[in-house]
């Protein structure tokens, strides 16, 4: 796996998100990645034994927060996806296709996010779907591609930026900390009564929806699948229901309050849809898009393991989202008056 992580990476590097992630997407056939007592809910489907986590210890990748029932049904739904797909086909409902996918796959983000409590706030997701014409050409598909996810990456970078003003006053603090500390040749600063902790407050923005233009100049840099047969052991990869950690949010060396998070896109062409990746902490010259992996819904024999890739991908942006909770606003619900009363 290491081997095949290098053959594809090349000079370029990746987050922690992203790197978990390919190490599941190669390891997927070969480890376990549902609860155990959720096999008794897909009996009929053709769902190996080993994608359930038999061993003591071993943590599933797709899993609920909340209701066991809404997540095996919302995995199903997933699951005949594929043969509604080749229906469509058949039935001469080809240009159709892609939305019915694109509804399918947003219909499990959805679920994801209120299985993770964060579905009633303001929040700005990591993980879009897009449709695409499937009769543009290929140098406007991958514009299209990058504006979107650079757009995307762009407003993370926006709501978890440190307001300048507030940044500068931290670094006059720190400068006379030091000053004060080389002065008295302690190891901290000299405690006064008439010195007051400062406290920063910490902003939340509304981001509205940003209209992008593509850009004619710029292409992304694009990777395709490269995965070779390699020796695959379980300690190649962590357990994936570890959720990612919250960064602290003060101080950072960076001027973000944590660091913007991996942002996921599935782009969807005809009945293929395909998987990219990119690092939202780094500027736009040196963002990197990365793309996974496409999937065939088409191909009758895929069904399942389409349906556990999306959720695969849909999970872990979840859990990252739920770390990042206080980011976001409660949405604001506006009341209707009775202009009778």
């Amino acid at each position: 796996m290491q081997m095949a992580k290098r053959n594809y990476l090349g000079g370029l590097e990746w987050a922690k998100a992203e790197e978990q992630l390919f190490e599941i997407l190669f390891l997927r056939q070969d480890i376990p990645l549902l609860p155990l007592h959720w096999e008794v809910d897909f009996r009929g489907v053709p769902i190996s034994g080993d994608c359930f986590c038999c061993k003591k210890g071993e943590n599933p990748i797709i899993y609920a927060h909340t209701s066991t029932f809404l997540a095996t049904t919302a995995l199903t739904r997933l699951i005949d996806l594929t043969a509604c797909v080749r229906t469509a086909c058949q039935s001469g409902l080809r240009r159709k296709t892609a939305q019915m996918i694109k509804k399918a796959l947003d219909k499990f983000i959805r679920w994801a996010a209120e299985d993770g409590g964060y579905n009633h706030l303001q929040y700005t997701p990591n993980i879009i779907v897009e449709v695409m014409d499937r009769d543009a050409e290929e140098s406007d598909l991958t514009g299209f591609i990058e504006a979107r996810m650079k757009a995307l990456a762009r407003l993370h970078r926006k709501i978890l930026a440190v307001n300048q003003d507030v940044a500068e006053d931290m670094d006059i603090d720190k400068e006379v900390e030091m000053q004060i500390k080389k002065s008295h040749g302690e190891t901290k600063v000299i405690d006064s009564d008439d010195d007051e902790q400062k406290t920063v407050e910490k902003g939340k923005q509304t981001v509205d929806l940003v209209s992008v233009k593509m850009e004619e100049d710029e292409k992304p840099i694009v990777k395709t699948e490269c995965f070779e047969e390699d020796d695959i052991s379980m300690k190649d990869i962590p357990h994936a229901q570890t959720v990612f950690s919250p960064s602290p949010l003060l101080p950072s060396p960076l001027p973000f309050r944590r660091p913007p998070p991996v942002i996921y896109g599935f782009f969807i062409v005809s009945s293929t849809v395909f998987l990219f990746t990119a690092d939202s902490s780094k500027d736009e010259p040196s963002m990197n898009l990365s793309l996974l992996l496409d999937m065939n819904f088409q191909d009758q024999g895929q069904s399942v393991w389409n349906a556990l890739t999306v959720a695969i991908v849909a999970c872990l942006a979840r859990d990252d989202m739920m770390t990042r909770m206080e980011d976001f606003e409660e949405e604001r619900v506006v009341e209707e008056s009775d202009v009778d009363a």
